[in-house]
């Protein structure tokens, strides 16, 4: 059989990359609606509490392995197992360690059921080590068909079984259990469709050579785990639990977007750009991504904000409409963190993991900037949730003039290969704004908004001869011909 070509790799991995992440965050849509509606913003609060811990403790774990193995060219047998074992041992101690933590993290926040809680919770991560290696070759490989199945069957088990835990009143044992038994059959199934299995020896050389290259990312990855999920830890402290989940819901929602862009067009992109060589193909594809994130980022985020209210209201009920304001601001900060892994992803092919650590720790001192600012004056919490979602403008603006001089893209193209995206739309979600008038139903609002601005958007590129329109309208064409 002929060996598919770059660029069908690539549409490949894309399509199905999206149809996994499409399904997927379609099925958490709809179950994260109906557990709001069974349990209590209290119960969302506790585990927004332990997020910054399995967070952290899942980036540790992985140690920017998983990045040096897609960007090495040809690693061997002796990299994978030495990776394998890496990622046990630290697996094991990670839990060993937070495991006699609980006692200490459930005293300090006085809630005593944090201590069984955690160390329940604490077992997604230990399930996850078993099986960063079969994900990475599949990665590598862009075989995001094997992938899609396997993380649509792990999300229609997990939620399943959260939602009859919810319904028979187990309250945040159901929200704990989902996230645990998503890494248990995600790991079991990887382990038995992929084709990888552990064989051969630890490597001291494969260790160092990997090490030097994850060390810096594991190191940006902790701190970026830590400031997104901080801010729930202070809330907690400093206000309540019932507004930590309340932050909590909104944090879900905002990676029900922001989750899907990071399955698809921030997915496949290092894979690709990993494959090329000289700069002038390099800045050429690096162009088309930000084109084509672009054109998903900001109708996606901006109408997020759009719908929030009557979305909330309708399918969340009242008891959640405190939510609305912290969503639309992390949809703000969410939108720049999005068009921002295209730097990061920049710097990971070209070997630059110094620099990524360096953004990294520009954007925590702006966000340390802005909770001590916050606590010293006892601002309102959204001030706080405000000021975090500029830091991810701000690094985002110095993170493109950095990144961007090593290809040569100037600024100015940059922002003529986001403008158009942005200007459409603004133009399509002011249309949408005016339907509020018209409509008094929140649920068909929502509707009718999203159609609306859909409609607009689409048409108004098409009509101005946008590629990327006109390539997504060809593919989606030859694939409903194909299917007859």
């Amino acid at each position: 059989m002929k060996e598919k070509t770059l660029k069908e790799k690539t549409v490949s991995g894309l399509s199905w990359s999206a149809a996994d992440k499409l399904f997927q965050q379609l099925f958490v849509f709809v179950s994260g609606v109906l557990l709001a509606r069974m349990l209590d913003k209290e119960n969302y609060g506790l585990i927004g509490v332990l997020a910054i811990f399995t967070g952290m403790a899942n980036l540790l774990q992985e140690s920017g392995f998983t990045t040096a193995l897609i960007r090495k060219k040809n690693p061997t047998q002796s990299d994978y197992i030495t990776v394998f074992y890496t990622n046990i041992f630290i697996g094991f101690t990670l839990y060993i360690v937070l495991f006699f933590l609980a006692p200490i993290i459930s005293s300090y926040y006085n809630q005593p059921i944090l201590a069984p809680l955690a160390r329940f919770l604490f077992l997604s991560f230990l399930f996850n080590s078993f099986a960063i290696i079969q994900n990475a070759k599949l990665l590598k490989e862009i075989n995001y068909k094997l992938i899609t199945k396997i993380n649509f069957f792990s999300v229609l088990i997990s939620y399943s079984i959260a939602l009859l835990l919810a319904y028979f009143g187990y309250g945040v044992w159901a929200l704990a259990s989902q996230i645990v038994v998503i890494s248990l059959i995600r790991s079991a199934c990887l382990w038995i469709f992929g084709k990888w299995k552990p064989a051969g020896h630890f490597s001291g050389e494969s260790f160092k050579e990997f090490f030097a290259f994850g060390s810096k990312l594991v190191i940006g990855g902790v701190l970026n785990s830590f400031s997104t999920n901080i801010p729930q830890n202070i809330i907690a402290k400093q206000y309540s639990l019932g507004i930590t989940g309340l932050y909590n819901q909104a944090t879900k929602l905002h990676n029900t977007v922001f989750d899907f862009l990071a399955g698809t067009i921030q997915s496949v992109p290092f894979t690709v750009l990993s494959n090329i060589d000289d700069n002038v193909r390099l800045k050429k594809a690096v162009r088309k991504f930000i084109r084509a994130k672009a054109f998903i980022v900001f109708p996606l985020f901006i109408g997020m904000i759009l719908v929030s209210k009557p979305f909330i209201i309708s399918l969340l009920r009242v008891g959640w409409a405190d939510t609305v304001p912290i969503l639309q601001l992390l949809c703000l900060g969410g939108l720049f963190a999005s068009l921002d892994s295209s730097n990061t992803d920049l710097l990971r092919v070209k070997g630059k993991s110094g620099k990524i650590l360096s953004l990294e720790i520009f954007r925590n001192v702006l966000i340390l900037f802005v909770i001590v600012i916050s606590l010293s004056f006892k601002l309102d919490y959204l001030y706080l949730v405000g000021g975090l979602s500029l830091t991810y403008f701000i690094k985002y603006v110095v993170s493109s003039y950095i990144c961007n001089k090593d290809i040569d893209y100037k600024m100015v193209e940059l922002l003529k290969d986001l403008s158009p995206y942005f200007a459409t739309t603004l133009l399509a979600v002011v249309c949408g704004y005016m339907l509020q008038y018209l409509i008094g139903n929140f649920l068909l609002l929502t509707i009718f908004q999203i159609i609306l601005v859909a409609l607009i958007y689409i048409s108004i590129l098409y009509f101005f001869g946008s590629v990327i329109v006109r390539d997504a309208i060809g593919v989606l064409t030859k694939t409903i011909l194909k299917t007859k």
